[in-house]
């Protein structure tokens, strides 16, 4: 029989054909997108679109069954008589629809996985003897954003603001920093009302602050203030202080049970202390060989006796440490993550840490305290600093996650020049870019300059800059050298070796490293006076000393503490001045950091303030008239003096000094790697500035909004993306 295309058109063949395809279409869109978000079994997916596969030909077969004869001027009817379109039996019929179902169940299962996303359903995958169920790789977690408005920035670690979340997430603890950077203030946010906001008090940002933490019971929010470990109550209050005999380490520390695990900046080891304040209790080591490392970041594992923690070689190399399992009763520690620091377990089974600016996980077993899969990078382009292992990101007991988006603020020093910049701010002139400098200094004769260079392995050693040949010489190979200052004729570099003490080297390179003494801790030479008197600042509470050279090698080397103000910057860069008569420094006995000057030897015999606007960084001017200064803002002050003489006497009695000038406002390096990162040049009336590779710029956070990503459900998008059950 002749097949007739209008006739095939009016059949139901044809309409069953053109709607069963239709459906079954629809059918398959809707099972790979709705089953997955059910969690419903792969099984199921592929048991109903094998039935779709089958219904197929059993439908066809059912409407060219039922086909009433088409009349038509054409064609006839193939049986009248029976009223149907086809002459077959009923055993052919049962025979060919048995046979197209098989065929079409045949090509519905080879066709499976082609035509479902097998990935996006749950599926068991045997590791061992265990089954673990693993959850959709492609689950991601909705995201919302929670606007915190101006946060300013930190200036040491180039970062925006400081969060903690509470164990319900229910309440976000931030850090807001003031414009002039001399500080910043605590709020709370109750994260169900997005527009409420409240004060808890503000911080001293000198010698470190923030770290937000909450106590275990939800009622304390713990955090540093002026380098001290201090807490408030959560629904306000005067502040607590629980310590303030060391200085925390700038990399966190963790509560639990009423007690604080901290790290302490004199010796970057780990201590105890109960929450409401008390004795200092270091916890125990037992490998010799851990003793030189720096401890931080501490982060209790759930009902346990050990703790993670971050191990490094220095406290501003963290990013590249080690995340070690410690146990704070015997001191054992076993090695868990290479090249991470700042790392917690959260409840999802896993070990989040920090590897550059991203946020990593990685599958971990609490029973048998191990690794029980691969790392994976879960959160990219987070705000972070790596030289102190920090990052801005919280999680909450219930998998809510809270970061801020950003870059790594260290690496604003991962590459960088030094130029040469006019006291009138006048053009700029490039003197050496393309590595990471730090703390600069000049040679009396200011043709040479002196600087430490930092490796990618955290690494340092001390070089020489040839101004007139342009040449670069390194003068240290020890990898521990850093923080040089030249001796007074020019012949040496005093160079602070790493915790071990001070060293000399000769200038030009053509003699041995010498030790001049050793300390326990970091010593940090930073004045040398015409008679010989190195000045020098060490400790936890930092204290400034003075040692006198050219005594007898073997001998005891006896230092004399400079009691020159109760509390101290980090830095406070004490200067003696040319004629050897005064000693500036910075200090934060106000609260702020602020610049100070007193007679040198006899420092009891007066006391200035040079500074107005809060500043640090001191220079002395050779011409023996001018101090400079950095302010909290980022401005390059000179301050004027005059020097009333002794009658009789050529000792001065009194200094007196004008009011502060702003030069230019340039915006520098600072941190622990560059401080000092400038200093001046009598003869080119020139400041050699250290700032990031292809000049520097007012900082744009500053002014910039901070906006918050909240992450809901967070552990099930973790559950997929780290999978436990993949450790070799």
């Amino acid at each position: 029989m002749k097949f007739e295309l209008e006739n095939f058109k009016q059949s139901n063949v044809a309409r069953i054909f053109l709607a069963y395809a239709v459906v079954a279409f629809g059918m398959m869109q809707i099972f790979d997108y709705l089953l997955p978000i059910i969690e419903a079994p792969l099984w199921v997916a592929q048991t109903l679109t094998l039935l779709l596969f089958l219904g197929f030909p059993i439908s066809l077969l059912v409407g060219w069954v039922t086909q009433r004869p088409i009349i038509s001027s054409k064609t006839v009817a193939a049986d009248a008589d029976s009223g149907y379109a086809h002459t077959l039996s009923r055993q052919k019929l049962v025979l060919i629809g048995l046979g197209s179902s098989a065929i079409f169940g045949f090509l519905g299962f080879i066709s499976m996985p082609y035509l479902l996303d097998q990935a996006s359903f749950n599926q068991s995958i045997s590791d061992g003897n265990d089954i673990s169920q693993i959850s959709n790789p492609n689950y991601r977690s909705f995201r919302g954003m929670l606007t915190l408005g101006l946060t300013g920035q930190r200036l040491l670690h180039n970062t925006r603001t400081d969060i903690a979340i509470s164990d319900d997430g229910m309440t976000l603890a931030f850090l807001r920093h003031n414009g002039a950077g001399n500080g910043g203030e605590i709020f709370l946010k109750d994260l169900g009302v997005p527009d409420s906001e409240r004060s808890l008090g503000a911080l001293n940002a000198a010698n470190g602050s923030g770290l937000l933490f909450f106590s275990e019971d939800g009622n304390w929010l713990h955090f540093i203030s002026g380098g001290n470990l201090m807490r408030v109550r959560v629904e306000g209050g005067a502040f607590q202080t629980i310590s303030q005999n060391f200085e925390v380490l700038r990399s966190g520390f963790t509560t639990y049970e009423d007690k604080v695990i901290f790290s302490n900046s004199a010796d970057n080891k780990l201590y105890s202390i109960a929450g409401s304040g008390g004795q200092e209790l270091p916890l125990p080591f037992v490998d010799s060989s851990d003793r030189d490392s720096v401890y931080s970041w501490p982060r209790r594992l759930p009902e346990s006796n050990q703790i993670l923690v971050t191990r490094s070689e220095s406290p501003d190399s963290v990013g590249i440490g080690r995340i070690d399992l410690y146990n704070i009763d015997t001191g054992e520690t076993r090695a868990l993550i290479e090249t991470a620091s700042n790392a917690q377990f959260v409840k999802s089974g896993h070990i989040v840490f920090v590897r550059d600016n991203a946020l990593w996980a990685v599958p971990f077993d609490l029973g048998e305290k191990k690794i029980n899969g691969l790392e994976v990078p879960v959160i990219q382009g987070i705000e972070t600093n790596s030289s102190f292992g920090h990052a801005t990101y919280t999680v909450s007991d219930e998998g809510r996650l809270v970061y801020l988006a950003g870059s790594d603020g260290a690496t604003v020093t991962s590459s960088t020049q030094i130029s040469w910049i006019s006291r009138k701010f006048d053009p700029s002139e490039l003197i050496v870019q393309g590595r990471q400098f730090g703390h600069l200094t000049l040679s009396p004769s200011e043709q040479l300059m002196a600087t430490t260079v930092y490796e990618p392995n955290g690494t340092s050693d001390i070089w020489v800059w040839d101004l007139v040949r342009k040449t670069l010489g390194r003068r240290t190979f020890e990898g521990k050298a850093s923080r040089s200052i030249w001796s007074p004729d020019g012949r040496y570099l005093i160079y602070s070796f790493g915790t071990e003490g001070l060293r000399s080297v000769a200038a030009d390179g053509t003699e041995s490293p010498v030790t001049i003494m050793t300390t326990v801790g970091a010593a940090k030479p930073t004045s040398m006076s015409s008679n010989g008197d190195i000045i020098y600042d060490s400790g936890s509470p930092r204290k400034i000393y003075s040692i006198q050279t050219g005594q007898e090698q073997n001998t005891e080397t006896n230092a004399l503490e400079l009691d020159l103000a109760p509390s101290y910057n980090n830095n406070p860069m004490a200067q003696i001045s040319p004629d050897g008569n005064w000693i500036v420094y910075t200090s934060t006995e106000s609260g702020l950091r602020h610049i100070y000057v007193r007679p040198y030897p006899e420092i009891n015999q007066g006391k200035w303030q040079v500074s107005i606007e809060p500043g640090f960084g001191p220079l002395w001017s050779e011409s023996g008239d001018e101090i400079f200064y950095i302010s909290t803002n980022r401005a390059q002050y000179s301050v004027p003096y005059t020097v009333t003489q002794n009658p009789g006497d050529s000792r001065p009695r009194l200094i007196e000094f004008g009011i502060p000038e702003e030069m230019f406002s340039r915006n520098s390096l600072i941190n622990p790697r560059t401080f000092s990162p400038w200093d001046y040049s009598a003869g080119k009336e020139s400041f050699i500035f250290l700032e990031a590779e292809g000049g520097s710029t007012s900082v744009d956070s500053v002014s910039a909004m901070t906006n918050l990503v909240v992450v809901e459900n967070w552990f099930e998008e973790l559950k997929s993306l780290a999978p436990p059950g993949f450790a070799d």
